[in-house]
């Protein structure tokens, strides 16, 4: 016996899919935890204007943090486009589930990722495993060299002055490196990100 079950949901307003429509280049996506009583994931999808204000979008209420779930959600706003002028960047953080369904449900799409998630991260993982207090203020100013890197020689110059400070902390250094640099450093370091926005003549303070 077949029976139908409600899993996800996916809910907007008239007013903001015009507003979707109109300013469609840059869209922000973030996951909230805790939002109800069975502490589901609700997903959060925000637009850009022209002048920088933000507004939201949809929200996706998700049974699962998995890629035929984003999958789903991304098809449903794809819906929502009249014409076929689909986002330039997407911004989120380093899910990476909804970072494939990105990839597959706009494949044109060039996928950023949020820095304040970013440094959060970086930043807990520090704590965690350099255990000398006096070296976390440094070894984040060393971090923020190397993602505000203006071009590739800068940016290689200190991920080797990052290295030499943090040689104590092995661990730390290939956290870094295997998580954030080496797969996703076109995503969000200055150098790389500022150049496709000037390719597209975007502008972006994420």
């Amino acid at each position: 016996m077949s029976s139908e079950v409600v899993s996800d949901v996916f809910w907007t307003h008239p007013d903001s899919v015009k507003l979707l429509n109109a300013f469609h280049i840059v869209l922000l996506m973030d996951s909230i935890y805790k939002t109800n009583k069975y502490r589901l994931p609700l997903l959060e999808i925000v637009g850009v204007t022209s002048t920088g204000s933000t507004f939201s979008v949809a929200f996706v209420l998700l049974s699962n943090e998995r890629e035929n779930n984003f999958v789903w959600a991304l098809q449903k706003l794809k819906g929502l486009f009249v014409t076929v002028d689909y986002p330039e960047v997407i911004v989120c953080d380093r899910d990476l589930a909804l970072m494939n369904a990105i990839s597959i449900v706009f494949p044109e799409v060039h996928n950023l990722l949020c820095r304040f998630h970013i440094n959060k991260n970086v930043k807990a993982r520090c704590k965690m495993l350099v255990n000398t207090t006096k070296a976390w203020d440094a070894i984040m100013e060393a971090w923020g060299n190397i993602i505000d890197s203006t071009n590739v020689h800068f940016f290689e110059d200190f991920v080797k002055d990052f290295e030499i400070l943090c040689e104590p902390w092995p661990l730390f250094v290939e956290y870094v490196k295997k998580t954030w640099l080496i797969p996703h450093k076109e995503k969000f370091v200055k150098a790389w990100v500022d150049n496709f926005m000037h390719l597209g003549n975007l502008t972006s303070n994420r």
